[in-house]
């Protein structure tokens, strides 16, 4: 074997293994962050959540995460809302990904959360299918 052919054979296993190591980091990245936001999430005091609607309510509520086994769970307590409503409690179970969360919430369904470890003030913000948005900032 000639040195062209020994450096391209050099080349290719090198390429290999880069590609399958990139993969590997990647998902242990995205494991990190699924672990990283579970942590943040289940904080012993919980969270306060400032919910508003397309026609404009508005309300706050506290979550509180906690761990069931290999399930979170969120329990929600509404503490006012602004159009006078049933002030509604629930348990949800939650869904945990790499940049974020998704759950229901009492009288809405599908809130997907994006967290953002830099905001400081409300690093879980989210939104449901029917326009509601929340804000979660830590009690």
């Amino acid at each position: 074997m000639t040195i062209a052919p020994r450096l391209a054979a050099i080349a290719a296993a090198v390429l290999v293994l880069g590609i399958g190591t990139t993969a590997l980091a990647q998902d242990q990245t995205s494991a990190t962050g699924s672990d990283k936001i579970k942590a943040v999430l289940l904080r012993p005091a919980g969270w306060t959540a400032d919910w508003i609607g397309l026609s404009g309510s508005s309300g706050t509520a506290e979550f509180v995460y906690e761990a069931r086994g290999q399930q979170v769970v969120v329990r929600i307590q509404q503490l006012f809302r602004s159009d006078g409503a049933t002030l509604p409690k629930c348990e949800r179970d939650v869904k945990i990904n790499s940049d974020g969360m998704t759950h229901d919430g009492c009288m809405d369904y599908g809130i997907a959360f994006l967290f953002d470890a830099r905001d400081q003030d409300f690093p879980f913000r989210g939104k449901s299918p029917r326009g509601y948005e929340y804000k979660l900032k830590a009690k």
